[in-house]
């Protein structure tokens, strides 16, 4: 893949359909899921400090699982459409059910992992995430369990960390700058808090699709990159 970025705008704006479908299924209620259960947790959670509390360190905790668990539909769809697969919407659907289950095992793992980097002044937690985030592209991509994709996945995240970071970082910081200018407009106009969790929802559900198809484009880039280099190495040699 030469242009990952471009690719994705294409996939994103030309088949948004589809992509939208994808939304509809699986990312609408993931979303409901995680405001719920986020929610629920800070209403029964007692802080421990002025600022902090344990329901901090769950909705870190949940807000990372959800995130990545939410992505493997889109990322075996942009694996689909760029190998030319048939019918890629329904098989990506199809691999959400039938993979869905150890990519949450595996989320479930690294999102306690990266939660207790995070408690350990953040940038642990964000180095954690970013070396491990592959792992889960490569298991959707090939088909296979993600505890035998970890090898390779590995390989790309320790290989390519600090591009995994800046993104995540980027991204992560741009969706929340727009969301808090979204927020105060909202709140000058009704300062209910449906309409609040309605318009976070909605930019999220319209923001996160295109960061995981451009992460699905870039570690298909890098991934071909590793086996062009292998196979170079061996005429080499």
């Amino acid at each position: 893949m030469e242009h990952p970025l471009r690719n994705t705008w294409q996939l994103y704006t030309g088949k948004f359909e589809k992509v939208f479908v994808i939304m509809i299924i699986t990312t609408f209620p993931l979303l409901l899921l995680h405001s719920f259960v986020t929610n629920y947790v800070y209403a029964i959670t007692p802080s421990f400090t002025v600022r902090y509390s344990y329901a901090d360190i769950y909705y870190g905790f949940l807000t990372v699982l959800f995130f990545l668990y939410a992505q493997t539909p889109y990322i075996r769809y942009v694996y689909n459409e760029y190998r030319g697969k048939e019918h890629s919407l329904r098989d990506a659907l199809f691999q959400f059910i039938v993979n869905g289950f150890t990519v949450f095992v595996f989320a479930c793992l690294l999102s306690f992992i990266s939660t207790i980097g995070f408690m350990l002044f953040l940038i642990p937690g964000l180095v954690l995430l970013s070396i491990f985030f592959p792992i889960p592209y490569i298991s959707i991509f090939d088909g296979k369990s993600v505890w035998r994709s970890c090898k390779e996945g590995f390989r790309i995240g320790k290989k390519h960390f600090l591009k995994i970071l800046l993104l995540i970082l980027f991204t992560g910081l741009l969706e929340a700058g727009v969301g808090v200018v979204l927020s105060v407009q909202i709140f000058k106009i009704s300062s209910s808090f449906t309409a609040q969790i309605i318009t976070q929802m909605t930019l999220n559900i319209l923001f996160f699709p295109f960061v995981i198809m451009y992460l699905t484009s870039l570690i298909i880039k890098w991934r071909e990159s590793e086996d062009t280099l292998d196979v170079e190495t061996e005429n080499v040699f």
